[in-house]
């Protein structure tokens, strides 16, 4: 989630005395919560302003429908010899291109790589987000499409954020996965929800928290304590799981990744960033995020491809 644009034009003052205003009464209150409700899972649409073509890479677009009929549009970008597919999901308010520059040095690598916009952003359909709950379909529509076209080789799920999330609550769906990846993920959406209203939003803003969780579950079709992928992420299992987050990331901090890694019941590594934040774990990590990552992806991969040799022998 990101914090409401500010006004400018209005003074700490008069945002105060407006809700306090808001608030007066029951009406005004719901009011309000639903309009900060709407802004949180408003589309957010755009095409990109970068593709691949402007890594020097060779792509196409292409497209995948989800159980509940979203379209979904995306790039795959494939090296000439293939070691095996990673497909990767972007966070909330982001898009497929915010995927770049983890696809420049995953290609270069050998390694194809599928990126999609999820539901209600970039230029996929869909009405709103929901945090990562439903987007889950987006992940199992995804990962399908990986399956059915490059059955025979390994294959990976990399998730930032909201994209991480909706991997934890895809995980039931999941099947034969030969490594994940999950980056900046919250331990639950009340902690993120928490965690967010004491980073960039106004202070007023934390008085209508209730009332904004119950709007939105109601919109959503969800529950606050259906949002949790720790519940979930046991489920990934055996798939091995590489847990990372920075050491300053103020919404899905190392506590939390602790306390996801205990939850894991496979395979587990864990890495926290030194210096980073939410929204910079790459650019932080550097050469160190790119050899973490790209390791990770050579043992696990080497061991799926090494039993697929004994089982076709």
């Amino acid at each position: 989630m990101s914090a409401p644009p500010k006004n400018e034009g209005k003074s700490p003052w008069l945002s105060e005395v407006l809700t306090t205003l808001a608030m007066a009464t029951g009406v005004g209150y719901l009011v309000v919560s639903y309009s900060i409700s709407r802004w949180l899972t408003r589309p957010i649409r755009r095409p990109p302003q970068m593709t691949p073509s402007d890594l020097g890479l060779n792509w196409e677009k292409t497209e995948c429908l989800t159980s509940d009929g979203i379209r979904l549009a995306g790039w795959l970008v494939e090296p000439a010899q293939p070691r095996g597919t990673v497909a990767l999901f972007h966070g909330m308010r982001h898009h497929k291109e915010k995927m770049l520059p983890r696809i420049a040095f995953l290609s270069a690598a050998g390694y194809r790589c599928v990126a999609f916009d999820h539901r209600a952003h970039g230029e996929s359909g869909g009405k709103r987000t929901s945090f990562g709950f439903h987007e889950n379909r987006d992940v199992i529509a995804v990962l399908d499409l990986v399956r059915k076209r490059w059955p025979r080789q390994p294959r990976a799920g990399l998730g930032v954020s909201m994209g991480a999330a909706a991997i934890c609550f895809a995980a039931k769906q999941l099947r034969d996965l030969d490594a994940v990846i999950l980056e900046s993920c919250y331990d639950d959406i009340g902690s993120a929800f928490s965690n967010r209203l004491k980073n960039g939003f106004p202070t007023w803003y934390k008085r209508l928290s209730r009332g904004v969780v119950w709007v939105s579950e109601r919109r959503l079709g969800l529950r606050l304590r259906d949002l949790v992928p720790a519940k979930h992420i046991g489920d990934l299992a055996p798939a091995p799981v590489l847990l990372l987050t920075g050491t300053d990331d103020p919404h899905a901090p190392p506590m939390e990744a602790q306390h996801l890694y205990e939850k894991c019941r496979g395979p587990r590594e864990i890495w926290l960033v030194p210096g980073a934040g939410h929204r910079d774990v790459v650019e932080t990590g550097g050469s160190l995020y790119r050899h973490r990552i790209l390791d990770f992806l050579a043992r696990r991969f080497s061991i799926s491809s090494a039993c697929m040799t004994r089982l076709a022998g």
